[in-house]
């Protein structure tokens, strides 16, 4: 075991959990992208993509960074939850309810004056003032290190998933519309366990450094992470936005499918991410973040190319013969899936030492090079153009969140991606224990 293992056991047991319950996602997904595939084929598929979109986006809108920011300070300073988080709750209602009424008056734009997709994209923005909430508790529940509680709203969701889509689909009532619902009602559902978080706090927990229960500090580190988060959340959607009126829903059902299997290593370095942003903003260390990135990026590419190389025999079975043409794309999105990994554990570096504005600032430039890209290549290109861009704009926010954290910890920007053989034993080490206490738990 190493040193800085032995300095932290907090952050390996917060990264083992988070990890572990990281692989229900894509599990379910693996069960449920087929449903929804076939039940709804590719246009139906795409359709509904596009009445979720807005609504996600201005979910992350509306979030002003909040939940980011109750992961900063209250990691540091858990005294301060119960108003923290009543205050936090409090704004992002107030800006929920001004996004659906913005959401509204887009309709037009964002549906193509397509009254169905109309009539879905509202039912689905009607969700976003309960799950603002929800997103703000998940926050304090981050910085107060309760990852067992986080653990079990993944199990929910996740469960809850396979089992409503697939009795939706035995059942033949599997339509965008209730594919709709499920999509909007489960997270909804499963965030009830955050409410742990409004028991009393701990008292005698808070480090050093709190010289007022004032939430400006709370707000204006927020605001700092929400432009970024902003950028962050429009780049994930605007295929979903933008697709069908520069190609084809066709296209669109596509990417949807090759985005699902793709993001099956990017789901498990987001959750990495989660641990290291949550336990680093307690404790900065930046040794642990240049290690986390190169061992992260290590098992994204072991895992993308398990899936590269037995896709041919799986994906046309799998999702119906309509999404054969996804294969190529698949294989280039998880390419720039492990390009992203590094950014990804840089970019949670800088937001836990203190410099979020830094962290918005490369999504920011990020995006600006991702749609000049996807304006570009889409409408010539369709799929094929969107996987491409997904690769260029993967190379910018990794170069930039690496060479700037680099910088900021004063590490050289080598040592978040040179991976070397020990790097290779130390992965196998922690996947042993790992499975080791996984087994001893399951066991009793």
């Amino acid at each position: 075991m190493t040193a800085v293992e032995t300095r932290e056991p907090g952050f390996r047991r917060a990264a083992v959990l988070m990890t572990a319950t990281s692989f229900l996602v894509p599990a379910a997904g693996l069960v449920t992208a087929p449903i929804l595939a076939q039940g709804l084929g590719a246009e139906g598929r795409g359709i509904l993509a596009a009445a979720l979109a807005p609504s996600a986006l201005m979910l992350n809108l509306a979030t002003l960074g909040l939940p980011d920011s109750l992961t900063f300070h209250l990691a540091r300073w858990p005294s301060l939850t119960r108003r923290a988080t009543a205050w936090s709750s409090a704004a992002t209602i107030v800006l929920g309810i001004v996004s659906i009424g913005v959401t509204a008056l887009l309709l037009p734009l964002l549906s193509s004056d397509d009254a169905e997709l109309s009539r879905l994209i509202l039912i689905a923005s009607a969700s976003t003032v309960p799950a603002l909430v929800v997103g703000v508790l998940r926050g304090a529940a981050v910085g107060r290190q309760l990852w067992k509680y986080i653990a079990i709203e993944r199990v929910i969701l996740t469960l809850g998933r396979v089992v409503l889509f697939c009795a939706l689909f035995w059942t033949g009532t599997l339509t965008v519309f209730s594919a709709v619902v499920v999509n909007i009602a489960l997270p909804i559902a499963a965030g009830v366990v955050y409410l742990v978080v409004t028991r009393r706090p701990p008292l005698d927990r808070d480090k050093p450094g709190l010289e007022s229960r004032s939430m400006r500090p709370v707000f204006g580190y927020g605001l700092r992470v929400w432009w970024g988060s902003v950028a962050s959340m429009t780049l994930s959607r605007l295929a979903p936005l933008l697709m069908v009126p520069l190609s084809t829903a066709y296209d669109l059902g596509l990417y949807t499918v090759a985005t699902t299997i793709s993001d099956l290593p990017l789901i498990v370095a987001l959750a990495v991410q989660g641990a290291l942003f949550g336990v680093g903003s307690r404790d900065q260390n930046a040794s642990r973040v240049t290690d986390t990135a190169r061992l992260t990026t290590l098992l994204a590419i072991a895992g993308s190319v398990a899936i590269a190389v037995t896709l041919p025999w799986w994906l046309a079975p799998l999702f119906g013969s309509d999404f054969a043409g996804a294969l190529g794309p698949t294989i280039l999105l998880l390419a720039s899936a492990c390009i992203c990994v590094p950014g990804l554990m840089a970019a949670g570096g800088l937001s836990s030492f203190g410099r979020p504005s830094l962290r918005s600032l490369g999504l920011l430039v990020t995006l600006v090079v991702y749609l000049g890209a996807f304006l570009l290549l889409v409408p010539h290109l369709g799929v094929w153009g969107a996987a491409w861009t997904s690769v260029i704009g993967n190379v910018v926010m990794s170069t930039f969140m690496i060479a700037t954290a680099s910088r900021v910890m004063e590490v050289p920007a080598s040592r978040f991606v040179a991976i070397t053989w020990s790097d290779v034993r130390r992965l196998w080490d922690l996947g042993m224990q790992s499975t080791r206490v996984v087994l001893k738990r399951l066991g009793r």
